[in-house]
């Protein structure tokens, strides 16, 4: 018997089902009329699928099956296919009328961060970049990455672009994503035990190997530990927040210095283990940051397990680099620690002490 189309046929293109049925017709010499008579359809109704101005329904392919012999699955994935093909058209359009919004990123950097590809423009760009954030508009990112960003407790006092803190928050939900699927339910006990350990950490001056054992002491307690590289204009040091039920924390290399890098992971431990579940923390630190309750006592919380209380008179006392690992010793950590909160309580920013705050490469972190 002659045919047009194998019974099996599988298509991965989208020719409208119409164009294929009238091939299919002229390959059997059928007219329209006689296809008619034979399905009990209305010639009106046949040539309006032909035109693809009506859909090939499933009650249609199943009596195209019947006369023709070619399965109800092949129509009914030309049309789905076609309508696919369709629709996807239509939203590349639709895409092509946002490229404005993905042009307030800068490109280069969507680039660096794998968001988009180097031979991205216009729609695809707009795509790629819609599919990052999971939204299917402009309008639909500013309601799920935007608006929420005024209700977050933010501890700085500089301006910055909240497209980029929505990129970065994105990007440190995507490196902990992996993580927060197979987190252990939260313990608040098992959390404060860990933060109580972390300072002995930064005595091994392999920084990714501490924070490493970081993580593996957070995850324990059911909470996610990432480190994600700091995006120009967001002034971030580290954010905690619940993602799925899960508490994570993320923080970057801003002011490359050892002992910022512990006290910002201590201060969002604080966060996570003081302050309301569904809040979300996003932290600068600056010496002259405005600051509510939560962000004292978080501070507080950092400050207490880097230098306890007993120690403070001691550490104000100092005068001297011996002086500084003298206390480090004492406390078994490390000297940049010490350094630190001392050049904090001083305001000495530089100096022979100052010169003991460690700084750490990028490297190191990733």
């Amino acid at each position: 018997m002659t045919t047009y189309i194998a019974t099996d046929t599988q298509f991965d293109f989208a020719p409208r089902p119409g164009r294929i049925l009238q091939r299919e017709l002229d390959a059997r010499a059928i007219s329209q009329a006689q296809l008619a008579a034979r399905t009990g359809l209305s010639p009106k109704h046949i040539n309006l699928v032909i035109k693809g101005t009506a859909a090939l329904s499933p009650d249609v392919a199943v009596t195209l099956e019947e006369i023709l012999g070619v399965s109800a699955d092949t129509w009914l994935h030309l049309e789905a296919a076609h309508q696919a093909y369709g629709a996807r058209k239509e939203r590349r359009n639709a895409l092509a009328g946002f490229v404005e919004w993905a042009n307030s990123f800068p490109r280069q950097l969507l680039i660096d961060r794998k968001v988009i590809d180097k031979n991205d423009s216009g729609p695809d760009a707009v795509a790629k970049l819609l599919r990052f954030f999971e939204v299917a508009s402009p309008t639909a990112y500013g309601k799920t990455w935007l608006e929420p960003q005024a209700s977050y407790k933010r501890s700085q006092i500089h301006s910055i672009d909240p497209n980029l803190t929505a990129l970065w928050l994105r990007l440190s939900e995507l490196h902990a994503a992996g993580l927060i699927a197979n987190a252990p339910t939260y313990d608040s006990t098992k959390l404060r035990a860990a933060a109580a350990l972390l300072p002995k950490l930064t005595v091994n001056d392999d920084v990714g190997k501490a924070f490493t054992k970081a993580q593996e002491l957070l995850l324990d307690a059911g909470v996610v530990l990432v480190f994600v590289p700091e995006v120009p204009n967001t002034r971030i040091s580290g954010v905690s927040r619940w993602v799925n039920g899960t508490p994570m924390i993320a923080v970057t290399s801003r002011y490359k210095a050892l002992d910022s890098l512990w006290f910002t992971l201590l201060h969002e431990i604080a966060h996570v283990a003081l302050h309301p579940k569904r809040s979300t923390f996003i932290d600068e630190f600056k010496a002259d940051d405005d600051a509510d309750a939560q962000e004292t006592a978080a501070n507080a919380f950092a400050e207490d397990h880097l230098i306890p209380r007993a120690y403070r008179a001691q550490l104000a006392a100092i005068a001297t680099v011996n002086g500084i690992v003298s206390l480090a010793n004492v406390l078994g950590v490390s000297p940049s620690l010490v350094a630190g909160q001392w050049a904090f309580r001083t305001k000495t920013w530089g100096g022979p002490i100052a010169k003991l705050r460690r700084k750490f490469d990028l490297a190191e972190l990733l």
